[in-house]
């Protein structure tokens, strides 16, 4: 079942090279939750979890920075996990100013001083759920806001998982 999983996402990361490639879009895979989600133009990634969850991104400046990884579901269910880091990030001094909660997909955003967070989480198989975490100054809002969108829609599990929404609806962005 495994090498079956690997061999699924090897081929989708394969054949979407080149079209993620063209315009400066790269393509991130985590084997170990399954999960793929888009890179945009100007993020390199700057570290890799040793155990297998994520990896950071940062903007070439360094102002901006992008989580990607994975999570258990410990306790409840995917909703519970994203209301406990809702409440992570309020008590790291952000104001959620939006949320939108569903049975598998979830997106949240706020903002701390002169930052602005948005949150992406999809529910993905045997227990676990997928994220990007972004973190950028307001004023890069022009630059970053557009590309929510596509992030949204490109963070997916890997094939045959079918508790995850075929197509994950838009972003809502601050």
């Amino acid at each position: 079942m495994h090498l079956r999983l690997l061999l699924l996402l090897l081929s989708v990361l394969i054949l979407s090279l080149p079209a993620l490639a063209a315009d400066g879009w790269e393509n991130y895979s985590n084997p170990r939750f399954g999960f793929t989600a888009a890179v945009p133009p100007g993020f390199a990634l700057t570290q890799e979890s040793d155990n297998g969850d994520g990896a950071t991104f940062r903007s070439q400046d360094g102002r901006a920075e992008m989580l990607l990884f994975g999570a258990n579901i410990i306790d409840g269910n995917f909703s519970d996990e994203i209301r406990q880091r809702i409440g992570w990030d309020r008590q790291e001094g952000w104001t959620i100013s939006y949320d939108k909660v569903t049975s598998n997909w979830a997106s949240y955003s706020g903002t701390r001083e002169a930052d602005i967070l948005y949150v992406r989480g999809i529910i993905l198989c045997d227990g676990s759920a997928g994220y990007f975490h972004l973190r950028y100054p307001q004023d890069m809002q022009t630059t970053i806001g557009p590309v929510i969108g596509r992030m949204v829609k490109s963070l997916h599990p890997a094939g045959g998982c079918e508790q995850s929404p075929k197509a994950a609806p838009g972003a809502a962005q601050n």
